[in-house]
């Protein structure tokens, strides 16, 4: 009987550590996903803002191309792995009706600063393209996610 009881304790014992290693992996990993770099950008066209979130990625060429007013494509590229920043690569594209015309590509390369407080990286950049010279305006800041 006594065995048994302890069987029943040792269960109890590593269905406990066991439970609280899952909560400290769970709490590891939030405060990891906290870890990160962000990068906002505001993109505006005809009067209108797009506010743009990117996380770093591994693989740059999965950033998506954020649609801006119908005439423009914004892309922002943060490249890296984990919380460690390689570089950031901005790109804007005219919208064509056969083929989207690049009109704009920025670089930032190591050292990045990135500080607590979200903090300006880029001026306010003016583009214009098209027949008519229509106007994109962005500014991005970064920043450690907070979320």
């Amino acid at each position: 009987m006594k065995i048994h009881l302890m069987n029943c304790r040792s269960r109890n014992t590593m269905l406990l550590l066991a439970t609280l290693m899952t909560g400290l992996t769970s709490h590891t990993e939030a405060s990891t996903k906290l870890a990160q770099p962000l990068l906002r950008c505001e993109v505006t066209y005809a009067g209108s803002t797009h506010t743009i979130e990117t996380t770093i990625t591994s693989n740059p060429y999965l950033a998506p191309l954020h649609d801006i007013g119908g005439r423009f494509y914004f892309k922002a590229v943060m490249a890296g792995n984990g919380s460690k920043l390689d570089y950031i690569k901005l790109y804007a594209y005219l919208q064509g009706s056969d083929v989207d015309i690049p009109i704009h590509q920025a670089s930032y390369k190591n050292p990045i600063h990135v500080s607590k407080a979200m903090k300006a990286i880029t001026p306010i950049n003016y583009l214009y393209a098209g027949e008519v010279e229509r106007e994109l305006q962005y500014q991005c800041f970064l920043g450690w996610n907070q979320k």
